[in-house]
């Protein structure tokens, strides 16, 4: 026989993100799965996404925080919502997406089985359907780094096999109920990317399974909310939550030093590349006290995987 569908709470995080919505929501309303809502928290947009979402797909659930809470607190307000509207399962889901039919039907039979907590989709570029952006994910104790599996891979290669996985991205990473209110959600700690490695590895540590589900596919436009690859807010708040994620969990004694030639490595690519404010972004976060505020923390961002 086969399970009942669990009832899926997708928390879409926005910050005057109104031209990704159209096509973000009206793929979530196509989806088959039978029991799904969509809980649409706003960060303060001032793009009208908020009258655009009332007036375009009156079903899907508001919350209007005012104010930019980045990516763990906007979605952990979306997530207290969506358990309170009974959700079994909750989705947080970036909004420059798009889901492909049976998305959330193939994410939610990961859950069939009872030791899984957090589970993942394929996720592929959006202008590059045939390559993958997230594959799952590893992450090694010893070194103290997280990296996507099957990056830029053909989707027809087969190094994407479904199954276990260290970590899911937040991009769209789903979590039984109980995981989340046990682990308490994202921590806001960090103030944007690492996160959802972060709230992995903990349900890990809680003895929980995390899996890969590349039956699901989801289409992703990579970085459109913090400036590109190369932008001297996301080279400095990458480096930074790297290294705090390092200092939680990562064990070696070589983590500390294999992670300043890695950030050097960086520094340098980005000068080639010819970015020289992103390389200095790097040194930045390197050079910094761990218990000192965020630079670059006034462009008010929502966030992005």
């Amino acid at each position: 026989m086969t399970p009942a569908a669990r009832r899926m709470g997708v928390v879409v995080l926005n910050w005057n993100g109104r031209p990704h919505l159209e096509r973000c929501l009206s793929s979530l309303a196509d989806q088959e799965h039978p029991d799904h809502f969509v809980v649409l928290v706003d960060n303060g947009s001032r793009d009208g996404s908020v009258e655009f979402v009332r007036e375009r797909f009156p079903a899907v659930e508001l919350l209007e925080l005012g104010e930019n809470r980045r990516f763990a607190g906007g979605n952990n307000a979306g997530a207290a919502l969506a358990l309170e509207l009974g959700s079994d399962v909750v989705l947080v889901l970036n909004n420059d997406t798009e889901s492909t039919p049976g998305f959330l039907r193939a994410l939610d039979g990961a859950f069939d089985d009872p030791t899984v907590g957090v589970a993942g989709p394929r996720v592929v570029h959006a202008d590059r359907r045939d390559r993958i952006w997230y594959g799952g994910g590893f992450f090694d104790p010893r070194w103290g780094f997280a990296r996507h599996r099957a990056l830029r891979a053909h989707t027809d290669a087969g190094a994407d096999p479904a199954g276990p996985t260290d970590w899911v991205t937040g991009c769209a990473l789903a979590v039984r109920a109980e995981v989340w209110t046990a682990l308490g959600g994202l921590d806001e700690d960090f103030y944007i990317y690492a996160e959802d490695v972060d709230f992995c590895l903990r349900a890990r540590a809680a003895g929980w399974s995390i899996v890969y589900v590349p039956e699901a596919v989801l289409h992703h436009a990579v970085s459109a909310s913090v400036g590109g690859r190369m932008s001297r807010f996301k080279a400095y708040h990458r480096t930074r939550s790297r290294r705090q994620l390092s200092r939680r969990h990562a064990h070696g004694f070589l983590a500390r030093p294999a992670g300043l030639l890695y950030d050097a490595a960086l520094a340098g690519h980005l000068l080639l590349r010819g970015a020289p404010g992103a390389a200095r972004a790097v040194f930045e976060a390197v050079f910094e006290s761990p218990r000192a505020a965020p630079r670059h923390s006034t462009r008010e961002l929502s966030g992005d995987r």
